[in-house]
């Protein structure tokens, strides 16, 4: 049995692009929540206020990608123009993407109840992305019913939590679900009135306000050996690796303690020593910094060679690309020009840590450095700075 997709080797790049672009307008023009990690999840839930008044309501859309149709994903894209511009060419792109031939013995199959080759496959190179347009419809739909701000879909699964809501009015939230979803040609499994309840990696509780790791009965975690054939990196890093994560899934040090021993008993189980420690939550900094078109080089990793595959690699690079030639600034090793980049970082910080050390008006207290006593000016300022 083989299965084709047409054009699919020579535009997997474009219809990604194509369709990224689409679903990122769409969220920051909506603003709904679709989630693409289970950092998002714990975001929104953080920002519900009065858990204890709220209830949740799971619910999962059965066989997604193979129930999306041509007609939805129409609809989709339809909605999609409204927030951004999609180009007739676009369009096409993305719907001839779609055909999908499976053969068997010489002989091609089609999906029940369809005469054409429409379909959407898992593992195709932009399924996902035309799993997050159709999402981004669906949210959209929902939204008008319910609102934006309690409701939110990972790929499959959504979530909401809804206020004051007791088992009647639940169940008729449920059955409304249900029926939207049916118009849109789509099942799916709900449960409704929840306290607590486990999505993704994650339990959450609206009693307790807190949030817990979550693994399905009979999921015991492995991970590869110390002594395995993996790149010496992978192997050193992966206990913090282990902590940072179930550190960031728990709400506070004193769950993460609870759930810790199962993981660090997988990890002695693959002849690591090391145990796991809480790392407390640090809010990240949405750093813009300029996209670039770099090729990256990732030689695969065997313990059994003693080639230096990496510095080969790059001897080729100088030798076919001297400075001489056009391609140049293209293929060229960027090392010469990060280290003389972190150079002036490290001259620029020993400069400024010079200047306020040597401020009159200033002292170091352990890695701090403060105003002294009786001095603190409403402005100052610094010679270098």
């Amino acid at each position: 049995m083989q299965a084709h997709q047409p054009g699919k080797e020579r535009n997997r790049s474009h219809q990604q692009g194509i369709l990224d672009r689409i679903n990122n307008a769409i969220r920051i023009a909506t603003k709904v929540n679709q989630w693409r990690n289970t950092s998002s999840v714990i975001e929104w839930f953080k920002n519900i206020q009065d858990k204890e008044k709220y209830t949740f309501i799971s619910f999962d859309i059965v066989e997604f990608y193979p129930s999306i149709t041509r007609s939805l994903l129409e609809k989709a894209l339809t909605m999609a123009k409204d927030h951004t511009h999609i180009s007739n060419q676009d369009v096409q792109i993305i719907m001839h993407s779609r055909k999908s031939l499976l053969f068997d013995n010489g002989t091609p199959w089609m999906k029940k109840g369809h005469n054409d080759l429409f379909d959407v496959t898992m593992g195709s190179y932009d399924g996902a992305e035309v799993c997050e347009l159709v999402g981004l419809y669906i949210l959209n739909t929902l939204a008008r019913e319910y609102g934006k701000e309690y409701i939110g879909l990972y790929r499959d699964d959504g979530l909401a939590a809804f206020k004051n809501t007791n088992g009647s009015k639940a169940d008729r939230i449920r059955k409304h679900m249900i029926s939207l979803f049916k118009e849109l040609g789509l099942n799916i499994t709900i449960d409704c009135n929840l306290k607590i309840t486990n999505f993704l990696d994650v339990t959450f509780n609206l009693n307790t306000g807190k949030h817990y790791p979550y693994r399905k009965p009979n999921d015991h975690p492995v991970y590869i050996h110390r002594n395995s054939n993996h790149p010496p990196n992978i192997i050193r890093s992966l206990p913090a690796s282990i902590s940072r994560r179930i550190s960031a899934i728990s709400h506070d040090e004193e769950i993460f303690k609870k759930a810790a021993p199962a993981y660090e008993e997988a990890l002695k189980s693959s002849n690591y020593t090391e145990g796991l420690s809480y790392i407390a939550h640090q809010p990240t900094k949405n750093n813009r910094n300029r996209k670039r078109n770099i090729i990256w080089f990732n030689p695969p990793f065997s313990s059994n060679v003693a080639t230096n595959i990496g510095g080969t690699f790059l001897k080729l690079i100088n030798k076919h690309f001297p400075k001489t030639s056009k391609l140049h600034k293209i293929f060229k090793k960027h090392r010469e020009s990060q280290l003389q980049l972190h150079a002036q970082h490290r001259q620029h910080h020993q400069r400024t840590q010079q200047t306020y050390s040597s401020h009159p008006h200033i002292e170091r207290k352990g890695s701090l450095q403060l105003p002294k006593k009786g001095h603190m000016p409403t402005k100052w300022k610094l010679p270098g700075i």
